[in-house]
Formats: structure tokens, sequence, C-alpha cells
């Protein structure tokens, strides 16, 4: 297990979601869908810090929503949901379990991110170490979907990036700059470099990209 328990708590989440095809709002949606009208979450903003893994202390309510929320998925109760796409979403889709197939609760979650217990076997990869190749697949995906920006919404590059700028500032303010040279080819970073990047926000930035170039 990594030495920071929170990482490994952030990774687990971030594999479990990209297994299911869940974008991080996945929860909120749930927790305000007219079926299931859930007080407590988890929200889309706790599970955004929660993957960010640095400078975020989750409270027992986070981990008692997660809690909720995989009883939820494990027992597939979709008919209780609404929303068409959600109850689409949310079919036939993989809770996070023991190795003895029992789903994990709020004291699982807890003890994740404590450091108390080891992630689920299915999803222990999400503790390997980023590789340079790695960051340079993560480099070449951001950069065809800015040009997906610039195609879908037939404007330039410097118009793309007016689009984008606001959505990166609000994910890291200090970085907006980085962002930008990365995008623009001007800068190839070194793993030791991009790391940080891609733990902290680099799925939420290819979301709100998909999302731009989409809309």
């Amino acid at each position: 297990m990594r030495d920071d328990p929170a990482l490994t708590f952030a990774l687990t989440l971030k594999r479990w979601f990209r297994a299911n095809g869940w974008p991080q709002k996945i929860t909120d949606d749930w927790a305000k869908d007219a079926g299931i009208q859930s007080t407590t979450g988890p929200w889309a903003s706790q599970v955004c810090n929660a993957m960010k893994a640095a400078g975020y202390n989750p409270k027992a309510e986070f981990f008692l929503a997660l809690g909720e929320f995989n009883r939820f998925v494990a027992e597939q109760d979709v008919i209780r949901i609404k929303d068409t796409k959600l109850r689409s979403r949310l079919s036939e889709t993989i809770p996070l379990l023991h190795e003895n197939g029992q789903p994990y609760g709020a004291a699982d979650f807890w003890s994740l991110y404590a450091g108390l217990l080891e992630p689920p076997a299915k999803f222990a990869d999400a503790n390997a170490e980023l590789t340079q190749d790695d960051v340079d697949e993560w480099i070449r995906t951001l950069r065809n979907s800015f040009r997906q920006i610039s195609l879908k919404q037939m404007c330039s590059r410097a118009e793309a990036w007016q689009m984008l700028s606001d959505a990166v500032t609000e994910l890291n303010p200090d970085q907006t700059g980085w962002v930008q040279e990365v995008l623009a080819g001007l800068h190839d970073p070194s793993l030791d470099e991009a790391t940080p990047h891609i733990y902290g926000y680099g799925e939420t930035l290819l979301e709100t990209m998909k999302r731009l170039a989409d809309s």
C-alpha cells in the first residue's frame, strides 16, 4: 500500500468510477433523483475533492453516504430511479466489494481512506505508479480533446481556449498557464512534473473538455 492512504483512496475511487463509466457527479445525480431524494449525498463536490487526494478531510457524513450509494449499486434497485438516463447509467454496474463479495459500507470506505484496509484486488492496480508513457498518453488525450473542441464548435484554438480557461482556473487557478502551454504544444512535461497534475485534476479536466466538445 502507498505511504499516502488518501491517495490510495482517491485512485481506488477513480478506478471504480472509470470501470463503471461514471462521471464524477453520478452520486450527486443519484442523491437528487426524485426516486431517492437523499439529503446527505454523496455530493459531486465531495467526490471531486476526495479524488484530488490532497488538502481534503472528508467528514463522517461523506463515508456514510458513499456506503449507502454503494449498497444501492450492489442491490441494483434501479427501478426506484425516475430519470431514465441515470437509471441506464446505474444498471448492471459493479459495487466496490470485499474479496468475500460483501459490498463496502461506510466503515470500509473510511478504513480504506485511513490506510487500515487494502483496496479490492480488482482495483489493486489503482496503486500502480505512473510511467512516462502514462503521462505522454494523458498529454495526447488532452491535446486531442482540445482539438475536438475547436472542430465541434467550429472555432479557432484561441476561441477554444477562451471557452476552456475559466474551467481550468476553477480546477486549479495556479496552473492555468501550465495547462495552456501543454495544450499549445509548447511544453512536454516530465513524469515528476505531470504526476501531481494528473492525480490532482487530470480526469476532471478531460471530462470538462469532453463536455465542451459535446455541447
